[in-house]
């Protein structure tokens, strides 16, 4: 990868959490783009990730623990450009995607821009299921927090909320943009997703996205169909249907389960919330 000659005035943030199986390549991809600052947020990694990272930058802070939306807060609380990105752990940059991303969020009137994400290395069943089912939902609507640039007052103004957790800040945020009048880009860029998946890691994964759900129903209301996994994953296997994939039916029966599950403990563990967003 060849660094381009002057440097982007993005504030690039990787949250992370021992990721030090892709965390290389993550971040060789981000320096290759050459932004102003590279801006790592942990989340007390246990493995070699805090020491890879400080070989990429020294803007290296702690969430101390509390997850994806104070992760989020922190690194735009050190961000000192006039745009920032937020680039997952487990993304590779291909040459020249943020300087693009970058232009074609200044000649919008978008307030971000994200990528398009396509699976990398894809090895067994559920990979390519999650990769299959990421790429139609992309051709649906764009978004999403994985890589994307945004304007910094922006996101300055919404921030996010910490009571949406253990994730789904993102979505929060995006629901929240919309709401406000604003719209956001997806770009004609791709990006790899290292994702490694298993039925046992999905199901763990997918777990842990329906336990944020109750948050959103105390937020939003009952009403949006989208916090239901059983219509939203019936509404999945019928595509499957149509679109002649139906060998990726089990992966979104699996993810009924487990986001149902999960859905299931998130009510038991919901508080009353501290912030008002």
């Amino acid at each position: 990868m060849k660094h381009t000659s002057e440097r982007l005035p993005i504030s690039v943030i990787v949250p992370t959490k021992n990721v030090e199986k892709t965390i290389i390549t993550c971040l060789d991809s981000i320096r290759a783009s050459n932004p102003a600052e590279i801006i790592v947020v942990d989340g007390k990694s246990t493995d070699a990730t805090l020491e890879i990272c400080a070989r990429y930058t020294d803007k290296i802070y702690s969430d101390e623990g509390k997850g994806p939306s104070f992760a989020h807060l922190l690194g735009l609380e050190h961000a000192t450009q006039e745009y920032i990105a937020f680039i997952d752990a487990d993304i590779i940059l291909p040459d020249g995607t943020l300087k693009t991303m970058l232009e074609e969020l200044k000649s919008s009137d978008f307030v971000s821009m994200t990528a398009r994400m396509i699976g990398y290395k894809l090895t067994n069943y559920w990979e390519r299921a999650t990769d299959w089912n990421n790429q139609a939902i992309q051709a649906r609507r764009g978004g999403g927090l994985f890589a994307t640039v945004l304007i910094k007052k922006i996101v300055q103004e919404y921030g996010f909320d910490p009571d949406i957790k253990p994730v789904g800040d993102d979505n929060d945020f995006q629901m929240r943009l919309q709401r406000g009048g604003h719209k956001m880009g997806t770009s004609k860029t791709f990006v790899y997703h290292q994702h490694r998946a298993d039925m046992k890691r999905l199901y763990r994964w997918r777990f842990v996205y329906g336990r944020a759900i109750p948050a959103f129903i105390r937020k939003y209301g009952p009403w949006h169909i989208s916090f239901y996994p059983p219509v939203t994953r019936g509404y999945w296997v019928i595509l499957c249907i149509i679109k002649g994939k139906p060998q990726y039916i089990p992966y979104f029966i699996l993810d009924a389960f487990a986001e149902t599950a999960g859905m299931i403990k998130g009510f038991f563990e919901l508080k009353r919330p501290k912030h008002n967003t």
